[in-house]
């Protein structure tokens, strides 16, 4: 019963701002997720099956799952660490820090991998796509340079959407 009481006194005295941003965070996920999703759909992966790893946890797996559970072309893995990344065709570091970026950077330097953030300014010391808000909006950035390393190629579509750095 403290239960109940907890969750409605939690309810009650919330302000609306923290209920707004507590929504705000599941939708911001859900973008994320559909963005990895229209990725994959956006680049010629030939007869593979396809894997996209999420560094530590996060609800964009939980998302990614139900977006893929009816493609059996697309896995979605959890990662514990940064060695399990060489599995994967695309790799996503939600809430990545500097470290990071570049033990994952190292990992997979010279591999056909798209390292994804969800920091702009990551894509610009050398990820090759990342996730931004801006004007309270999910934007994506790429870093077409970086792109080419890998090989991978990404259709047109999909990068006239992107702002490039």
């Amino acid at each position: 019963m403290n239960t109940f009481y907890s969750i409605i006194f939690s309810v009650l005295v919330l302000p609306p701002s923290v209920l707004a941003d507590i929504e705000f965070e599941g939708a911001h996920d859900r973008h994320q997720a559909m963005y990895l999703v229209n990725l994959v759909r956006n680049i010629d992966w030939g007869e593979d099956n396809i894997m996209i790893g999420v560094v530590g946890e996060s609800p964009v797996v939980e998302e990614l799952q139900s977006l893929v559970q009816r493609n059996s072309k697309v896995d979605v893995k959890q990662l514990e660490g940064f060695e399990q990344v060489v599995d994967c065709n695309i790799v996503f570091l939600p809430n990545a820090s500097n470290s990071d970026f570049f033990v994952a950077q190292n990992e997979i330097a010279d591999l056909p991998i798209l390292l994804v953030v969800d920091k702009k300014p990551l894509v610009i010391r050398g990820a090759e796509i990342g996730f931004f808000l801006e004007e309270d909006k999910l934007k994506i950035a790429m870093n077409p340079k970086e792109i080419e390393k890998t090989g991978i190629k990404i259709s047109h579509s999909f990068i006239e959407k992107a702002a490039s750095y």
